[in-house]
Order: structure tokens, then C-alpha cells, then sequence
């Protein structure tokens, strides 16, 4: 991102950032602007999204356009529209679909997975189709998708969560393979355990990280590593301690990569680790 003019006329000039209220997405806002590109940011909270725009043009000249939208709903593409309709949208960045909460797939409603299933499955497909496809007439533009370590295996009390994520990144490879003819650059972006708002309020005691071993990444180096290896696709690991993380994880056998991942959740959100081959207690 050293040079402000080519990136906007790659990926300007406006940008939509989906949950760019806070956390890495309001990084990757801020970044953007300073490079100046227009902003449209998408959140489920008129608050944070009234806040965050008062910092963005509190310190960078650019527009910054709001959307109060519920990915989840059926509604939310007409709230899309209403406002990102009418612009020229040259980067889509989906940040949404941060993990609220730890728990064992059967212990709660199946609301909250189905929910999760549309925030990281649905609607990245809603918007990447209806973004890129004016992205590949112009010939020039970027989407980017966040995903997350979680995604390179299955684990107790994150099995919906793991598993949209890793759909957004073959979601991103099979697009960057499609849109690269087209000059159009597509990245999942893979973030470990990241200092975000959404990540302490899914119950990550941050308090604990060094005692539990965990490299904890700041937003702002998440969203710096994605838009500096946007055209680096189609997947970018966030932090050189996950990318050899990542690469341990792919050489070990399934099963305990599996319980490697079961154990590493239990100790992020306090949880009772407990053996595949263990009995469960009565």
C-alpha cells in the first residue's frame, strides 16, 4: 500500500467493508482511507458504525457512507443496495462472522449455527456476486474474505464456526482462480487469535494469553498483512507464528490435528477439555 495512486485506481474508489464497525474491519477502514479510498461500512450496530465513521473523518479526507444491516436477513441486500448501489465499488473486504461464544455443537439452540451457516456461507456469496460481477466488466477491483486458523481443522466447541470458515476459503480460491483472468484480485485472508472487541466478548481471556501459549495479533497488523498481500492470493496466513502453525497443522494426522484444535479451543474460552477416546462423565 506505498503507493496511494495505484491502489486506488486498482481497487477505489470506494471500498465496502462488511463489519466495519470495529475490531480488524475498522482497521482495514482506516488503512484504506489513509490511502484514500471512500468507505461504506456494514454493521448490525448504528452506534458503532456512527463512532467509527467520527474516527475516520476525524483523521482522513474521504467519504465514509453507513449501512444498519443484518446480514442474516432476507432484507439485506435492499439496505445494500440503497446505499453501495450507486457507487463504484472496487474492493469488497468481508470481515463478518466473528465467533460469539464457545460451545458443544449439542448443547444449545440450532439457531445460533444456522446463523453462522448465512453470516460466513450466505453472505459472502451474496455480495461477492453482486460486487465482482461489475468488478470483471471494469477489469480492475479486489475482494477479500477473513477466515480464521479454526478453519484448517474441526474441533469441539467451534464445529459450526470451523466450518464456515473453511468455506470462505475455498470460496476464495475458486474465485481467485475465476477473477484472475478478469484482473480482479481474490485473497482469503486467514487471521489467528486476534485482539478485537468481538473476540472478547466470545469469552477469550486475553488476560491469559501467555500462560496459554497463544500468539494474540493486534487488528491493525491483520488487516496491514491482507491489503499488503492482496494480490498474493488466493490465501494469506496473518502473523509468521500461524504460518508455521499452519504448517505443522498440515502435516499431522486428522485425528490430532482434530484434538490438537478441541484442546487449544478449551483452553481460549475456559472450557473442559475432554479426549475423543475419553467416556463422557454421566
Amino acid at each position: 500500500m506505498t503507493d496511494n495512486a495505484h491502489f486506488q485506481h486498482r481497487y477505489g474508489p470506494w471500498a465496502l467493508i462488511a463489519g466495519g464497525s470495529e475490531g480488524i474491519g475498522l482497521s482495514f477502514a482506516e488503512q484504506l482511507a489513509a490511502s484514500g479510498i471512500h468507505l461504506v461500512l456494514l454493521s448490525r450496530s448504528k452506534r458503532k458504525l456512527e463512532a467509527a465513521k467520527a474516527r475516520i473523518l476525524g483523521r482522513h479526507q474521504v467519504e465514509v457512507a453507513l449501512i444498519e444491516a443484518d446480514l442474516c436477513a432476507d432484507e439485506c441486500m435492499a439496505a445494500i443496495e440503497s446505499t453501495a448501489g450507486t457507487r463504484e465499488i472496487g474492493l469488497l473486504v468481508y470481515n463478518a462472522g466473528a465467533m460469539h461464544g464457545a460451545g458443544l455443537f449439542h448443547d444449545g439452540s440450532v439457531d445460533q449455527p444456522l446463523s453462522l451457516v448465512s453470516l460466513n456461507c450466505r453472505g459472502p456469496v451474496l455480495l461477492a456476486h453482486r460486487f465482482g460481477n461489475a468488478m470483471r466488466s471494469r477489469r480492475r477491483g479486489g475482494m477479500l474474505f477473513v477466515s480464521s486458523m479454526a478453519a484448517f481443522g474441526g474441533g469441539s466447541y467451534m464445529a459450526t464456526y470451523a466450518a464456515t470458515k473453511a468455506f470462505d476459503i475455498i470460496f476464495a480460491q475458486s474465485l481467485w482462480h475465476e477473477m484472475a483472468p478478469f484482473n480482479v484480485d481474490v485473497l482469503a485472508l486467514v487471521a489467528g487469535a486476534t485482539r478485537t472487541p468481538a473476540m472478547a466478548a466470545s469469552g477469550v481471556d486475553f488476560k491469559g494469553e501467555e500462560s496459554g501459549g497463544f500468539n494474540i495479533m493486534e487488528a491493525g497488523e491483520v488487516a496491514r498483512e491482507g491489503l499488503t498481500h492482496l494480490r498474493d492470493g488466493p490465501v494469506w496466513i496473518a502473523g509468521e507464528s500461524n504460518r508455521e502453525a499452519a504448517k505443522l497443522m498440515q502435516q499431522m494426522p486428522r485425528r490430532n490435528l482434530v484434538e490438537l484444535m478441541s484442546q487449544a479451543a478449551a483452553t481460549m474460552y475456559g472450557k473442559p477439555y475432554r479426549p475423543a477416546g475419553s467416556e463422557a462423565a454421566g
